[in-house]
């Protein structure tokens, strides 16, 4: 599968898919929400249109859950080397030449251009851009390029304005960004058909581009939790998220209303800003005392009883054993996993280096050690045994490593409030009223 023929259905890049569909959807994400698919066009020329705050795991996330071949667009660097270019053109994923690239690779674009038109006009593929250029981790919709209108109007301009292209905005939404096991959202919009656009490019090319890019903007922003604030972005992240882990419910967790959240907090910044900036200072001054005490900006301060925190302690202890069979068993692709991981620097990519190295390190280490079980043991029901031990060991050494560290930071608050009785119940105390200043704002 080259780059001539990148929009084709290629059997083997379908086999991967299987698997990739299955890694992403069922295994690196606890829970994947999906909302609003019912506004993405059965038939027709679509060009999807997410927002991009992690890196290749935006791009995963959109090839996971729709239902058509997507192929997409990334910038050129990466496609230096003809090795590394014949395994993206694999993938599905074409260059787009910048200026920044050097002027004489811009003319590299025409035939991108054309490959670009040959997906569209597919109408069992859809192209895929992240309008923002690149990528960043804050949950905010950033300033869109153009480039998803010019392939747009030019496709449409090439075709005699007949194709009635669509173009589908994309929200994505991470509970995190690096956390293995953690909970994804995707929310479709309502597409916007180019053909709207079609006199104001035609007059103006200029205005019709940045007309239709202004349209995507203010239809993705809906999408996602849109911090509009920089003075007080982080006042407003840590608010939404102390505020969805005190209360732990689902409506409440669910991105709309966190989405209702920072809308009421933006409305409380414009109608009191003395009171937010007052606000602001107080949690800047809380976080400090916490770590002053080895906590967690996001911890619950909430002093557990210590029957439930014993009991929780022994069952821990009695599966153990599971817990070191699990570990044991998968060490080796874990530990090379972390490694690849902790090798890169920007942490947007963090998450990327993880999935795709343990998409490959965990079955292929699971392969070959029960190929090892095998020469020791000839019995097929304790080979079959084995083998699917090893994965279902793995993600319960996931499950019991979180509730041993929830259980290890439940004890060191139960400690300090035996300890620092009077600091300890201050800090309850102003955690309570945080609490209640944001159920007063929300309400």
């Amino acid at each position: 599968m080259g780059i001539k023929n990148i929009e084709k259905r290629s059997f083997f890049y379908s086999l991967l898919k299987i698997w990739v569909d299955f890694w992403h959807n069922k295994i690196f994400y606890r829970k994947i929400d999906i909302l609003n698919i019912q506004n993405i066009p059965k038939k027709g020329h679509l060009i999807f249109t997410p927002n991009h705050q992690n890196a290749l795991m935006d791009a995963l996330a959109v090839l996971c859950t729709v239902d058509r071949r997507t192929v997409f667009l990334a910038r050129s660097d990466i496609f230096k080397k003809p090795i590394v270019a014949s395994i993206l053109y694999f993938l599905k994923i074409l260059p787009i030449y910048r200026i920044r690239d050097g002027y004489e690779l811009l003319k590299k674009n025409k035939e991108i251009f054309q490959k670009t038109t040959d997906v569209i006009t597919n109408d069992r593929c859809a192209l895929v851009i992240l309008p923002e250029g690149n990528h960043a981790g804050v949950r905010r919709l950033r300033p869109l390029k153009k480039g998803f209108a010019r392939i747009a109007f030019q496709t449409e301009e090439a075709n005699n304005y007949s194709l009635d292209i669509h173009i589908v905005p994309v929200g994505i939404d991470y509970e995190d960004y690096q956390a293995f096991r953690s909970h994804l959202v995707l929310n479709f919009g309502k597409p916007i058909p180019v053909s709207r656009f079609y006199n104001s490019y035609q007059d103006n090319p200029a205005i019709g581009i940045n007309t239709i890019k202004d349209a995507l903007a203010s239809k993705i922003k809906p999408l996602i939790i849109h911090i509009e604030s920089e003075d007080y972005y982080d006042l407003f992240h840590w608010s939404r998220k102390i505020y969805t882990n005190q209360l732990n419910t689902p409506e409440k967790s669910s991105l709309p209303f966190q989405q209702k959240l920072v809308k009421k907090l933006q409305s409380f910044l414009t109608d009191q800003p003395e009171k937010m900036a007052l606000l602001d200072k107080q949690v800047k001054d809380y976080k400090v005392r916490l770590e002053e005490f080895g906590l967690d900006a996001y911890d619950q301060i909430k002093k557990k009883k210590f029957t439930s925190l014993f009991s929780k302690s022994i069952l821990l202890l009695l599966l153990s054993p599971l817990f070191l069979y699990g570990f044991l068993n998968n060490i080796i692709p874990y530990q090379l996993t972390k490694w690849a991981s902790g090798k890169i620097k920007d942490p947007q990519f963090k998450s990327s280096f993880s999935f795709v190295v343990s998409l490959v390190a965990f079955p292929l280490f699971n392969i070959t050690q029960t190929i090892v079980f095998m020469i020791f043991i000839s019995n097929w029901y304790w080979i079959l045994g084995y083998f699917f031990s090893i994965p279902l060991s793995g993600v319960f050494v996931w499950y019991y490593k979180t509730c041993f560290k929830s259980n290890a930071k439940d004890w060191k608050i139960y400690r300090l409030f035996r300890i620092k009785k009077l600091q300890m119940k201050q800090l309850q105390d102003d955690y309570n009223n945080f609490i209640k200043t944001i159920d007063s704002i929300v309400e």
